[in-house]
């Protein structure tokens, strides 16, 4: 099985040097649970709303969306896959790094972003 044939949720894509809120809105534009953080061209993490809350709703706090994708949140993420990689080599990785979600490539189709959760359950189907 492919990583594409996994569910994929809707991903922001923003830049390391945005403001935490900046990246919150262009999440809620689209609908998306996720932000991908790039520097450049750099994956430097990807973030969920729940990483985001602390630094949005205090006012007189203005992080950058990139330095709150650097924290040893237990919800760091900072793996990039491709929609062609073998699904049980992508869940190892995502194991190896102690991550439960990771931003996928978006080719021929949008990226997105993949749970643990969601790729075991396509796995335990397969079986």
């Amino acid at each position: 099985m492919k990583v594409r044939e996994c569910f994929l949720q809707a991903v922001a894509i923003v830049g390391a040097e945005e403001d935490a809120r900046e990246a919150w809105a262009a999440m809620n534009r689209i609908n998306a649970p996720w932000a991908a953080v790039f520097d450049h061209k750099r994956l430097v993490g990807v973030v969920n709303k729940q990483d985001l809350d602390a630094f949005v709703r205090v006012p007189e706090v203005f992080q950058k969306v990139g330095e709150v994708a650097k924290t040893d949140m237990p919800s760091r993420r900072g793996i990039s896959l491709s929609p062609n990689a073998d699904l049980n080599e992508a869940v190892f990785q995502l194991e190896m790094a102690g991550a439960d979600a990771a931003f996928v490539e978006g080719v021929g189709r949008p990226p997105g972003v993949m749970g643990m959760e969601a790729a075991n359950r396509v796995l335990s189907c397969s079986s």
